[in-house]
């Protein structure tokens, strides 16, 4: 799916999966996505950043994103911001390689260890934050949960292997259930 738009200043390239989420699907899953997300696009020091922005120079910016508190099915995603310079076949085989390349060879121990001390350490500082607190037991009651669930959580992330974090990949990251997306300014708008 592509889109131009004359409000829009750089391109925007995504691609998303339709995914389980704590309710609905496989939900044994969930948690190991959630450590998934993490390692693969959700900081400067994931998978997906270091191969897009640090080492290709082919983005400006890569991310990951997966929120298992949903009433149905839910979605996980990545989205690039692609350098001035670079095209969209050019992020595809990126992207691409990277995903074949996790599925093919699976994911370290200390890949899931980083990726799991980042999760534990971002709901701690969550707890200091007047607002992140109330949103989390919001999205999580409202979805279905319980204070348990949300006391359980910490444990959930923690007992997450490399093979569950592997598992979790093979069965999201199928091509029969992709949607790829792409933002770009309307042509003569810059």
């Amino acid at each position: 799916m592509s889109r131009a738009d004359v409000r829009v200043v750089e391109p925007r390239w995504s691609r998303d999966w339709l995914a389980p989420s704590y309710r609905v699907g496989e939900t044994k899953y969930a948690h190991a996505l959630q450590v998934l997300a993490r390692l693969f696009g959700g900081s400067e020091t994931s998978r997906l950043w270091r191969s897009m922005v640090a080492d290709a120079g082919l983005a400006l910016s890569a991310s990951a994103a997966y929120s298992p508190a949903s009433l149905g099915l839910t979605s996980f995603g990545i989205g690039i911001h692609p350098a001035p310079t670079r095209t969209v076949a050019e992020i595809e085989t990126a992207v691409n390689f990277e995903v074949r390349k996790l599925i093919d060879d699976g994911v370290t121990a200390e890949e899931v260890e980083r990726a799991q001390n980042q999760l534990l350490a971002a709901a701690i500082y969550a707890q200091d934050s007047l607002a992140s607190g109330p949103r989390l037991y919001g999205a999580v009651l409202s979805t279905g949960g319980t204070v348990a669930d949300i006391d359980a959580w910490p444990e959930r992330i923690a007992a997450v292997t490399p093979a569950d974090v592997s598992a979790a990949a093979q069965l999201v990251w199928r091509d029969s259930g992709a949607v790829t997306s792409l933002l770009t300014p309307a042509a003569g708008s810059r």
